[in-house]
């Protein structure tokens, strides 16, 4: 199995395991930020398992580097269309990424944007530029757009690399996750 689809399974699984594990988390307008690090560690667990004790999940990742300095600022202008004139500080950080920590771009595997309740365009095509950014600055392997209703319906997802056509943002991400409640 390639690393992209062993990367691909384990954010399924970790969706899966949070939507079961934690439904009132999902259904109750929990805060996107509480969901992502639910998500967050489900996935590290399965990362460590899949490809060892070498890559982290980590939510809101906002390191300071001069190259994540840069980079980010070309995801916000280029990307994200933010002029420099309007420039507030304001650090583009993503929802979660699976990396190495080391700042070596070629093991980003993935970057992923979450968006909960009535999801409209706009912010899944903010969303979804932000991703292409990340998938071209810095180089992931692949981003993914989780969206869920905050009533306890199953997630979905989009999936993006660096040389697909970006997703029409007026439709729901298209990948449903299937998920079975716990029975007890």
């Amino acid at each position: 199995m390639e690393i992209g689809d062993v990367v691909q399974e384990a954010l399924r699984g970790a969706l899966r395991d949070v939507w079961r594990r934690y439904p009132q988390v999902v259904r109750e307008n929990t805060s996107e930020r509480c969901v992502v690090a639910k998500v967050a560690a489900a996935l590290q667990v399965r990362i460590d398992n899949a490809l060892g004790e070498g890559f982290r999940a980590d939510v809101d990742h906002n390191r300071s580097h001069p190259r994540d300095v840069e980079g980010n600022e070309a995801i916000r202008t280029k990307y994200l269309g933010e002029p420099k004139e309007n420039d507030r500080g304001e650090q583009v950080t993503p929802d979660l990424i699976v990396h190495d920590g080391t700042g070596d771009v070629s093991r980003n595997l993935l970057v992923v944007e979450a968006k909960k309740g009535d999801v409209r365009a706009g912010g899944r095509k903010r969303d979804y530029d932000k991703l292409r950014g990340y998938l071209h600055v810095f180089q992931y392997k692949q981003a993914a757009f989780v969206e869920w209703d905050a009533r306890g319906g199953p997630p979905r997802l989009e999936w993006m690399t660096f040389d697909t056509e970006m997703p029409d943002p007026r439709k729901r991400a298209r990948e449903i996750v299937e998920v079975q409640q716990l029975s007890g």
